[in-house]
């Protein structure tokens, strides 16, 4: 028997639209867990969390994708909280749970421009009226605020899995992580790759010239919008690369769409101050997969 296999439980499923993954280090248990963190990231579109202990050793790491992520959040709620609460790992009494959202809602604001009083503005003209909370996050190496309006089902549900605990968003930890990846070159352009959802990122060295989230239904419609933002700002994909991470695979149709028309296509390792063990990678999904979550760590 292999150390992997006698060291780590995962459980791994993997389709063309769909990664669901369980990786639990046996080393995790409710005699550990009180001197470990649970971090998760609820969103639209799919879930993960993490259990890190006090060194940054990453203990669990669990991704699903929702089967209905295009469904309003008023009719996912319930079965999003059954999903998170399937898995052992979420029963454990860690020492301290925080919280991330995701959805498509948010926008940069400049500082000389941010007023704290009505958040709400920012989104007239981008969302049709509904019912939302409102949040924002200053983006300090940017001067600016990152404004988000959260779906109110979305919300609630949240606040009743972390009590007490402010609407963050996980597209703050993911800027700043991007911003160090950037660190060495002219130009980055960052997709990261969710459920039926691209975060683009493109960084002139470390200054953020441009973050959106788009909805795409195969690699016609991932290829589209990552062109775009080269063509935005008349960048070569010739000569500048994409990094690729979340749930995208080398095998996948969304890879060779994307490697036909971008010459240098390179996948993002995480940028974190937390330890992935190697087994993780070996046995669950590889590292980039896990750029998102592990970029909580960088905040």
């Amino acid at each position: 028997m292999h150390l992997c296999e006698l060291k780590f439980r995962c459980e791994r499923s993997l389709s063309m639209n769909q990664h669901t993954v369980d990786w639990i280090d046996s080393r995790l248990t409710a005699e550990l867990a009180p001197a470990c963190t649970l971090w998760v990231i609820m969103g639209t579109d799919s879930a993960a969390y993490a259990a890190v202990d006090g060194r940054g050793e990453v203990l669990a790491a669990v991704q699903r994708d929702y089967s209905e992520p295009e469904a309003p959040f008023w009719r996912i709620g319930p079965h999003v909280q059954r999903m998170l609460e399937s898995s052992p790992v979420w029963h454990l009494p860690f020492g301290q749970r925080q919280g991330f959202l995701f959805h498509a809602n948010t926008t940069l604001v400049p500082r000389r421009l941010f007023q704290h009083g009505d958040l709400a503005g920012y989104f007239r003209l981008l969302l049709e009226p509904d019912d939302y909370a409102y949040a924002c996050e200053e983006l300090t190496p940017w001067d600016a605020y990152l404004v988000s309006a959260t779906d109110r089902a979305q919300a609630r549900l949240f606040q009743a899995l972390f009590p007490g605990t402010r609407l963050r968003h996980s597209a703050a930890a993911l800027l700043l992580a991007a911003r160090t990846l950037a660190a060495r070159q002219e130009h980055t352009v960052l997709a990261h790759v969710r459920h039926r959802v691209v975060q683009i990122v493109v960084l002139e060295r470390q200054n953020l010239l441009f973050y959106n989230t788009f909805a795409f239904a195969d690699g016609h419609d991932l290829l589209y919008y990552t062109l775009l933002a080269y063509h935005q700002f008349r960048l070569s994909p010739e000569q500048v690369p994409l990094w690729l991470a979340g749930a995208i695979m080398p095998e996948s149709e969304l890879h060779r769409k994307l490697f036909a028309y971008i010459r240098n296509v390179r996948f993002a390792e995480p940028v974190s101050t937390w330890r992935l063990p190697r087994e993780a990678a070996n046995t669950a999904l590889p590292a980039h997969c896990y750029f998102e979550l592990m970029s909580l760590s960088v905040r």
